[in-house]
């Protein structure tokens, strides 16, 4: 492992973000928009004011053609925040109070970055942020320092989970949960707290499941406890048949539906065994779609989420229950 800080201005990242240079989705980095506008606003106006901003980690990595791209691994927030807010995409909170620049004072409560004073504007963009850049990077250097960076933080489960599973499986994860199909099917906050990435692990664990391993249990430490088994993640041809089933299912259903995403995983595994077994995906769709509309007089189903969804029973029920329905095609 090898790495080297430099700084950056906040408008060279701003343009760096823009042509694909810089980038958000490492694998152990929660979603962007983490912060609430109160949280934003403050790193702002902490600029305005000359409070140092802390740095920020990176990976560079570089493709075959000798291109070299970096991925924030600590401190999405911090810089994407700040290129949100040159891309007018918020304005600033209107609790904040006014800031004194060279002498002068400037009301910026409530406002967007293009409706500030050009000073204030320049000030923004031509911040430098200390920006510490790593290369060969393996398995454990990554884990090993999230692991420690993210000590005493409020991640979710699922977001601690990326710490303890092998590259492979994390690398299968992230791929899978990061598909435009979830942006259908997950609320916003959903999102933010990468629920999708335990939705993917659970529907794993499904496919899994047979006469010799049973994995129908989602509680945490059971979920962790999977994880740990595949070092190596699932073999090319599961992976390629789940990414079909969210390809599918994208394609079928424009809008954003509503539908509780703990039946998601039991959803993706009927897909995959229609797949699998070469039924008609078209009709599965008539099922699900079916399964949508009726849902809340649907007692038969719903009986199996009233208490402990995670439970073994409960994940049986639900799994069972469109095991039978996909019998019928």
């Amino acid at each position: 492992m090898d790495y080297k800080a430099k700084s950056r201005t906040f408008q060279a990242i701003n343009k760096e973000v823009q042509n694909g240079k810089c980038r958000f989705d490492h694998k152990l980095q929660r979603q962007q928009d983490q912060w609430s506008l109160l949280q934003k606003s403050e790193l702002i106006d902490s600029i305005f004011r000359n409070f140092p901003i802390d740095s920020v980690r990176a990976e560079e990595l570089t493709d075959e053609n000798g291109k070299k791209t970096y991925y924030i691994f600590d401190g999405v927030q911090r810089i994407s925040t700040v290129c949100s807010f040159i891309n007018n995409k918020f304005s600033l909170s209107k609790t904040l109070s006014p800031v004194t620049v060279d002498g002068v004072t400037y009301d910026i409560a409530g406002k967007k970055y293009k409706n500030l004073e050009e000073i204030l504007q320049d000030k923004i963009t031509n911040e430098e942020i200390r920006i510490v850049f790593f290369w060969d990077l393996t398995d454990d250097d990554r884990r090993l320092m999230f692991k420690r960076q993210n000590n005493g933080k409020a991640l979710t489960n699922t977001q601690k989970r990326t710490a303890i599973e092998s590259d492979a499986m994390s690398q299968e994860v992230f791929e899978l949960a990061s598909h435009p199909f979830f942006n259908k099917v997950l609320t916003k906050t959903q999102i933010k707290r990468d629920i999708s990435r335990d939705i993917i692990r659970e529907t794993f664990m499904l496919i899994e499941t047979n006469a010799e391993n049973d994995y129908t249990s989602f509680r945490a430490t059971d979920i962790d406890k999977f994880v740990l088994l595949y070092d190596n993640g699932l073999d090319d041809e599961k992976i390629s048949l789940l990414r079909t089933v969210l390809d599918k299912l994208d394609e079928a259903f424009e809008e954003k539906i509503k539908i509780a995403y703990t039946s998601l995983p039991m959803i993706f595994y009927a897909g995959y065994t229609v797949l699998k077994y070469k039924k008609s995906f078209s009709k599965f769709i008539e099922m699900v779609n079916d399964f949508i509309s009726n849902y809340d007089s649907n007692e038969e189903y719903k009986q199996y989420l009233a208490k402990g969804t995670t439970s073994s029973e409960n994940v049986r029920g639900r799994l069972t229950y469109w095991k039978n329905l996909i019998k019928n095609i």
